[in-house]
């Protein structure tokens, strides 16, 4: 029996571009990477450091760190975010970063920092945040929001718990 055309095109996968930054299947699906491979990122020759600041964004106060790699003769951007409080989480997010795709705004572009310079402004972070590391500052609530966060995503957490309102502290305050 002969599979018909309909189905043959289904499973046929179209080729997807290289990805320049070498992502595996797991950090893209998660959209984190470890911070091993963060400072790996930087340290290689094919990556170019545009940013590196303390900042807010909805979940808290991270480090941002801007940078981008050439594919086809575009800059390819990424903001990675780590050494930082997730407030939902209550935790201290040091060995894990976050990243998304950023716009490659020429302002961006433009601003460089030589890997001595990242490294030098990562390991001013790591020291600064090294005392608040050390104390666990996780609840049940906390944790509660992290299984959340991990069977969808953060923000879809955020929803869940805000349609909660007050039953998500009752249940939260329960678990304490």
């Amino acid at each position: 029996m002969q599979t018909p055309d309909k189905y043959k095109r289904m499973s046929t996968e179209n080729p997807q571009p290289a990805e320049p930054f070498a992502f595996t299947e797991r950090e893209k699906l998660w959209e984190r990477i470890s911070d091993d491979r963060v400072r790996a990122l930087l340290n290689d020759d094919q990556t170019t450091v545009h940013k590196v600041e303390v900042d807010n964004n909805s979940y808290g106060e991270f480090l941002f760190v801007t940078v981008s790699r050439s594919e086809e003769g575009r800059q390819q951007v990424l903001t990675l975010y780590g050494y930082g409080y997730h407030d939902y989480r209550e935790r201290w997010y040091t060995h894990e970063w976050s990243w998304f795709r950023a716009n490659p705004f020429p302002q961006t572009l433009e601003q460089r920092l030589t890997k001595e310079e990242a490294a030098e402004l990562m390991r001013t972070r790591r020291e600064e945040i090294a005392h608040y590391v050390e104390q666990n500052t996780q609840t049940a609530r906390g944790k509660l929001f992290e299984l959340l966060a991990e069977l969808t995503d953060d923000d879809g957490a955020i929803s869940e718990m805000e349609d909660l309102g007050g039953l998500w502290h009752t249940l939260t305050d329960r678990l304490e």
